[in-house]
């Protein structure tokens, strides 16, 4: 038999390497390091590759996903959805969760659990007429071939208007997705809002795919494809596009018919989301769980190679163990406050702060004075409607733009401390994303823009304001995200993130009453309005970011300060063994030199084979 047929193979997968690497680690009492990687597979054994799907109302955005999944589990017929939002992953055994918003007292309620076939009691206008059941979300499991890879579908409501909150709520989120499905079906080309949400999204998620629905109900959809794709090549839009019919998916299924199957194109945008989509976010996990395992097993084996080489040659225990004490002092010195590298991040949170605040602040102020000049030449109702969908986007992109620039600023920061402990060889693993938000619904609430106080036929404005329930049922993604999704807790959100959805909403406007003075007055009193709710806005962004660079602060500090700790006590065992070693008999010494032998031979075996798995 030769070598390579009696050597004990190490198994092949990224998750399963890293556990034997764990298990070495505990042999040598250092669960520190074994927890470490265990978190590490981890991530490998629960992936979470988030999709966000989006569209229009009625644009078969519901029945795109069920013929995707292969199981009806999002209402159809009810397309008029609620905030609340669906998510979709695998699960040996369809069921459903429904949770819930805290009470009026702030008070936690319990999760419901219904039927897969009752979801629309909850999630659609007509079981539950403005959300009045309070729903936050409705996680679903199904066994879905498609989710097993580690796809969680994320199923947001129709959006009613690309200005309304729903799509500010979405374009919060798509920085923290990993994938974008548009919706829009072959009836007509897409409007202009939607083509600039289509813009923004791109700048925003790695990967956008446009998905023209209903192609069997529309003989010219063609026609409309080709229209759309010019829409989009002029915005320098680059993304790709296809036409489906889930009707005919869904017949495919039931009938077990290829040839359907592959007529309705459903199976191009599976191929998409498995190559496009989650492919990368599966091998961008597997490279930096490796790599964060590659530099425990450096750092080990450095012990160990430097205990050897004292055993070796005990003339030198002396000078070695003085230098490896010396190396801890160093590191030592690195664990406190005054630290170079501990000042650097203090100081370069506190610039990334004032930063970020100050360019908000700047963009409020810019906000305002466009707005102003807007309404100042208001004339008809639906000029109204357009300032609605121009206040929408523009704070949505602010806000949105301010957690990119914090996410930006937090990896800036920590590649700078990375260089200057270079030297130390830490050996950091990558950053993980932020994210944070607040609830902004109440921020219209009891606002009335006609500062006259007439009523009925005279007033110039609705009083009637919208508030911003389409933006709650983004805020509250990423809540639940962290909740629903323990894998991705660990991977994209490190800082207990909640989505910001940023939506505002004047309600339908119409200008009635043509004279001069009251139309001034009414004006005036929308100008008061729009400078009220962007106070309000900048007032809970400033506690957000606050709060935000407070906990990037703290993560940064933990997670070097737990590199060094690492370090420290490597060294210190190390130099402790060393010096035991030299009191033992030359038998015991010999009897470490083969546990340390065989320690170096199963690192070296792992080390090999988690390079060679790791995604190029």
């Amino acid at each position: 038999m030769t070598d390579s047929q009696s050597k004990p193979q190490p198994p092949a997968t990224p998750d399963a390497l890293i556990v034997e690497v764990a298990k070495v680690l505990q042999r040598l009492g250092r669960n520190d390091l074994a927890e470490r990687t265990s978190v590490a597979a981890g991530r490998l054994r629960r992936p979470s590759t988030i999709v966000c799907v989006v569209g229009e109302f009625k644009q078969g955005k519901s029945s795109l996903i069920n013929a995707m999944l292969g199981h009806d589990v999002c209402p159809v017929d009810d397309d008029l959805a609620t905030s609340a939002i669906t998510l979709v992953r695998h699960g040996d055994q369809p069921g459903a969760t429904v949770r819930l918003r805290p009470d009026a007292d702030g008070n936690a309620r319990q999760p419901v659990a219904v039927p897969i076939g009752d979801v629309h009691e909850w999630v659609s206008e007509i079981g539950n007429p403005g959300n009045g059941k309070g729903v936050d979300r409705v996680e679903i499991s199904v066994p879905s071939p498609l989710l097993k890879q580690g796809l969680v579908v994320v199923d947001t409501p129709g959006m009613g208007g690309l200005g309304a909150g729903h799509a500010a709520a979405t374009l919060g989120f798509l920085p923290f997705a990993d994938g974008l499905v548009f919706c829009s079906d072959a009836s007509a080309e897409l409007s202009a809002p939607e083509v600039e949400f289509l813009r923004r999204a791109t700048e925003l998620c790695p990967t956008v795919l446009f998905v023209q629905t209903k192609i069997d109900l529309y003989p010219n959809w063609q026609r409309i494809m080709e229209i759309n794709r010019g829409h989009l090549d002029r915005m320098g839009i680059t993304i790709p596009m296809v036409p489906v019919s889930s009707a005919l998916r869904h017949l495919a299924l039931q009938h077990k018919d290829r040839d359907l199957n592959d007529r309705s194109r459903l199976p191009e945008v599976v191929q998409h989301l498995s190559t496009d989509v989650v492919a990368p976010a599966k091998a961008t996990a597997t490279r930096r769980s490796v790599s964060d395992t590659l530099a425990v097993i450096g750092q080990v084996v450095a012990g160990l190679t430097a205990e050897k080489t004292m055993l070796a040659d005990p003339s030198r225990t002396a000078e070695s163990i003085a230098a490896l004490n010396q190396a801890k002092e160093r590191l030592e010195h690195l664990r406190g406050p005054g630290a170079k590298w501990n000042v650097l991040v203090g100081d370069r949170v506190a610039d990334l702060s004032n930063n970020v605040n100050y360019q908000f602040r700047a963009t409020s102020r810019n906000i305002s004075r466009m707005m102003d000049e807007r309404i100042e030449l208001l004339k008809k109702g639906d000029e109204w409607d357009e300032l609605t969908r121009y206040i929408q986007t523009v704070v949505a992109d602010a806000v949105t733009q301010a957690f990119v620039d914090l996410e930006q600023g937090r990896n800036a920061v920590r590649e700078e401390v990375v260089e200057l402990l270079q030297e130390e060889h830490l050996d950091i693993a990558d950053a993980t994303p932020i994210g944070s938000g607040f609830d902004v619904s109440d921020m219209w609430q009891g606002k009335v823009l006609d500062a006259t106080g007439e009523s009925g036929g005279k007033k110039a404005f609705s009083t009637v304001v919208t508030t911003i329930r389409g933006a709650q049922g983004g805020i509250y993604m990423f809540g639940m995200l962290g909740t629903f999704l323990p894998a991705a807790a660990g991977v994209l959100f490190a800082s207990n993130p909640v989505l910001l959805g940023v939506g505002a909403l004047f309600g339908s406007m119409g200008l009635i009453d043509d004279r001069k003075r009251k139309v001034q007055m009414r004006r005036q009193a929308a100008r008061s309005q729009v400078r009220q709710f962007l106070d309000d806005v900048q007032f809970e962004m400033g506690n957000q970011i606050g709060n935000l660079i407070r906990e990037i602060q703290r993560d940064l500090r933990d997670e070097f300060g737990e590199r060094i700790t690492e370090l420290v006590r490597t060294y210190t065992e190390t130099a402790q063994r060393a010096q035991a070693a030299a009191q033992k008999s030359t038998q015991e010494q010999q009897q470490r030199g083969t546990e340390i032998d065989t320690s170096l031979k199963a690192f070296a075996v792992l080390d090999a084979a988690l390079r060679k798995a790791v995604p190029a």
